[in-house]
């Protein structure tokens, strides 16, 4: 039974994000929500998210974005991240260039997880360098998340 529950819950998460990969014109024209909105109002959540592959429930990621962000710039990335996608499926039109940084900083996440004991700082490589995932490359981590946080905010268009 546990199984089963497992498979539907996925099932569920899969169907609820699949808009997030809508194409650029057809998404709505609603205003980008902030980390911090995201963070304390779980009523406008799905019931979970998947990031890096990982898909965590509501519950689970509001708490990973609760976490302290000093020292492991994993935290920052993740929860700039689970802001555009929810954005993108709450009807914020993300440009297609940012629909591109959304799929570079899921695989950078897949890389980098959170809570690795291997923390990510600010003067590493994987936060300052670009990165190549099965031969495709993409931005540093820096500034996948530049990118995320200003199309949160508002300020990328």
């Amino acid at each position: 039974m546990r199984y089963l529950t497992k498979i539907l819950m996925i099932t569920v998460c899969l169907v609820a994000l699949s808009g997030i990969a809508t194409a650029c014109d057809e998404c709505g024209d609603k205003e980008c929500k902030t980390p911090g909105y995201w963070k304390n109002h779980p009523e406008s959540w799905p019931d979970c998210i998947t990031v890096g592959g990982v898909t965590y429930s509501k519950e689970c990621a509001i708490a990973a974005m609760k976490e302290p962000v000093k020292g492991d710039k994993t935290y920052n990335i993740f929860d700039a991240l689970v802001a555009a996608k929810l954005n993108v499926r709450c009807g914020c039109c993300p440009p297609c260039e940012i629909s591109k940084i959304i799929t570079g900083a899921d695989k950078w996440m897949k890389v980098n997880p959170i809570g690795n004991e291997d923390k990510v700082k600010a003067s590493s490589d994987a936060w300052q360098n670009e990165f190549e995932y099965c031969g495709c490359k993409y931005p540093s981590g820096e500034a996948m998340y530049e990118k995320l946080d200003a199309f949160n905010n508002g300020y990328y268009y």
